[in-house]
């Protein structure tokens, strides 16, 4: 008959065996409940006791250097995990919100506030824009009138400078696709204007408006 105690002492040295080769693989959940076993079977086993508390004390050390990442949600996308920062604000944003800065990246309205004050346009400025760019047009348009329509393309580019600078002073140098639209409309609307009381070539016409819009919405972007 076979001994019990020669199968128990052999079953627990291989559970040792097997919970050292764990710790050496860096298993330590594995040695843990490997040796575990191994004093469940044998709990006077000093070896299987000493193995048991080092790799515990091994996990333990682990748990606590690995590091602890909490999930982090895009602050104007709240559905969308992100681990991107602003470098202004710190907080977390998406790939959709990210604008690239010369460092990392930054959130709308951190970027928004960097902008040259230049850019910072209100809807009084609009205004301006538009209503200096429709005086502009109207005397701009007037002048092409009396201009022989061979001459156009001469005259025509610094009458289109020459309306960019008016919303200039109107708007203090300002810039940006409102300006750009708010210019566009107004000039639109002097012209229309003049057509009014004036007669124009609608070529003579047509040239005016593509020089003085292009170059408005050129220079103010």
């Amino acid at each position: 008959m076979r001994d019990t105690n020669l199968d128990t002492n052999e079953g627990v040295r291989g559970l040792i065996r097997a919970g050292r080769a764990a710790l050496r693989l860096g298993d330590y959940s594995a040695a843990v409940i490997t040796l575990e076993q191994a004093v469940a079977r044998d709990p006077a086993n000093v070896e299987a006791q000493e193995q048991l508390a080092d790799a515990r004390r091994r996990a333990g050390v682990a748990l606590a250097a690995a590091p602890v990442t909490a999930v982090e949600y895009c602050y104007r996308h709240p559905d969308v995990e992100t681990g991107l920062h602003c470098v202004s604000c710190d907080r977390p944003i998406c790939a959709r919100c990210s604008i690239p800065a010369p460092v990392g990246q930054l959130c709308p309205e951190c970027a928004k506030g960097r902008r040259s004050v230049n850019y910072q346009v209100n809807w009084l400025t609009l205004v301006k824009a538009g209503a200096a760019a429709a005086v502009a047009g109207v005397i701009g348009g007037y002048i092409t009138s009396l201009i022989p329509f061979f001459f156009l393309f001469f005259v025509g580019p610094a009458i289109g400078e020459t309306v960019l600078r008016v919303v200039d002073w109107a708007t203090r140098l300002k810039r940006g696709r409102g300006v750009q639209i708010a210019a566009t409309l107004g000039l639109l609307l002097g012209v229309g204007l003049l057509r009014l009381f004036v007669y124009m070539s609608p070529l003579g016409l047509g040239i005016f408006l593509f020089l003085s819009t292009a170059t408005a919405v050129t220079r103010l972007r």
